[in-house]
């Protein structure tokens, strides 16, 4: 579905394999017109905007080679992709109606959420709710649960926190940098309640079938680089970043789906929110309601 507003926004969401066998549209191309209106944002060179993640109405600067990496927010500081990330959150609540900001999911609702980093926009709106948790990967001799300097470390390949302990589970550009990605999916989909999502974004080449992954772990522990080695910047590890393992396609769809993940693609772009740029991929992956769990599943 594509809806387009007066604003130049637009939204495709596709639903994703299931193991009924639904099927989608491939590759995930974006509406002509965007490059268009980048590049009129581009030339004005400012947005005026209601930030998704704090709820102010400000003024971004629209500048830099990689859209999705820039444009902060005067006030919260946070970048077009995490703006992307609350769109897609507040959807999913408030039955059906999209809370205005994550700052107002924050006051409002009463879900338990688990975001994957404990620091910047996302993290400061909704860090006051009372079933929030954040941890961060602070080291592979770790073990989950763990805490260092009142930061809790959690290895998503192995998560401390018991089954269906969630109803929302964020992670922006995490699982790019998980030795098993698919491991940590199916821990994450473990620790959702019925009807919880997993909300998420990832590098992700539209036009690729397979996953492209360049590193792994050997079963001795030894690292093997199967392409040139490419670092993420990381708030942790500033001076040596994050190495990337997995770059995605369409397979992280499908694998999905094989997991029991309910799968939808939401492809954004909103001059009103300041969503700019050519690949603004937002990934829901919930987890189903089967029989007999109609009662705990997740009602926002």
């Amino acid at each position: 579905m594509i809806a387009q507003g007066r604003s130049g926004e637009v939204a495709r969401q596709v639903p994703g394999f299931l193991p009924a066998g639904d099927r989608i549209r491939f590759p995930f191309f974006p509406p002509r017109h965007v490059a268009m209106l980048d590049r009129i944002a581009r030339r004005l060179g400012s947005l005026r905007i209601r930030c998704l993640v704090c709820g102010a109405l400000t003024s971004i600067e629209v500048a830099g080679d990689n859209l999705r990496e820039a444009c902060p927010c005067p006030r919260c500081g946070a970048i077009t992709r995490q703006r992307q990330l609350a769109y897609v959150i507040g959807l999913g609540l408030a039955d059906g109606r999209r809370l205005p900001s994550l700052a107002e999911v924050g006051r409002r609702s009463n879900i338990a959420v688990y975001n994957t980093e404990c620091r910047r926009g996302i993290h400061e709106a909704l860090h006051r709710m009372p079933g929030y948790h954040c941890s961060e990967y602070l080291s592979p001799d770790l073990t989950s649960g763990s805490v260092v300097d009142g930061v809790e470390h959690q290895d998503l390949q192995a998560l401390s926190f018991p089954d269906e302990a969630f109803d929302l589970v964020l992670s922006a550009d995490v699982l790019e940098h998980v030795p098993d990605p698919y491991r940590a999916h199916a821990e994450i989909y473990r620790v959702l309640r019925a009807g919880g999502r997993h909300v998420f974004t990832v590098p992700y080449v539209e036009t690729a079938a397979l996953d492209s992954v360049r590193a792994r772990v050997l079963p001795d522990g030894r690292m093997e680089h199967l392409a040139k080695p490419e670092y993420h910047g990381d708030p942790v590890r500033p001076d040596e970043g994050a190495l990337v393992f997995t770059i995605f396609g369409l397979e992280m769809i499908v694998r999905l789906g094989q997991l029991g993940y309910h799968v939808t693609v939401h492809h954004l772009h909103s001059l009103r929110y300041g969503i700019l740029g050519g690949n603004q991929l937002v990934f829901e992956a919930q987890r189903p309601v089967l029989p007999g769990e109609e009662d705990a599943a997740v009602t926002g």
